[in-house]
């Protein structure tokens, strides 16, 4: 009967954390921003690129506006836009940091009926780009659930500088190989370019949600 229940519960997560990054073993402890400002981090940021989401499927125009709250939270207002029929989405929570001492390791949460998820600011210089992380264990510790973002003060980052935060993230033993590029195409009146891959085999380095949608790599990235 115990491994009949533990059996359902195992079928019920793997279920829900189908279309994001499922990996064994506990979450690592990565280091984070050392003497992060939460005013200086405050403002709009752009979704450069992202481990795969169920809650933002479908999703283009991706960005985030932080601002501060009278109780010293973070208001948190996620905006996209679906790419079947133009729709706006948006959704609000609030951001806080349990330890003082640690700033950059934020919890946010968008409903009350929802547990929090850990928000951990692992790298950023406030001006061009942060690097956000999130990983959630599972069954005390077998196993864990992971998303990182990119995200960019503008619709665009220096190819340079995403190799920089990829090799970053790879000696933290992220896999950075799932990283998805955001669709910043034609937003709000805007026309970005999002690079392409240059001589190099799409089926090696493409990653995919469903047939519909398709998000490449850059090759010099790795």
């Amino acid at each position: 009967m115990e491994k009949l229940v533990a059996f359902v519960i195992f079928s019920c997560a793997v279920s829900v954390t189908q279309g994001q990054v499922f990996n064994w073993g506990k979450c690592p402890d990565v280091p984070v921003k050392f003497n992060f400002s939460v005013e200086a981090y405050l403002g709009r940021w752009f979704e450069i690129a992202r481990f795969p989401t169920i809650f933002e499927k479908g999703l283009k125009c991706v960005q985030a506006n932080y601002s501060l709250l009278e109780d010293s939270t973070i208001q948190v207002l996620n905006q996209g836009e679906k790419k079947c029929c133009g729709d706006k989405t948006k959704a609000v929570g609030v951001a806080w940091a349990p330890d003082p001492a640690e700033p950059a390791k934020l919890k946010v949460r968008f409903s009350r009926f929802m547990p929090a998820g850990p928000y951990w600011v692992l790298n950023t210089d406030y001006n061009q780009y942060s690097v956000v992380w999130s990983c959630v264990n599972l069954f005390w510790g077998v196993a864990r659930l992971e998303l990182t973002w990119i995200l960019g003060r503008e619709r665009t980052l220096d190819e340079y500088l995403l190799r920089d935060i990829v090799y970053e993230l790879t000696k933290l033993k992220i896999d950075a190989v799932k990283f998805k590029w955001t669709d910043q195409n034609n937003c709000d009146g805007t026309n970005t370019t999002v690079p392409t891959p240059l001589d190099h085999d799409p089926s090696s380095n493409v990653v995919s949600e469903d047939d519909q949608e398709s998000y490449w790599i850059h090759p010099k990235i790795f």
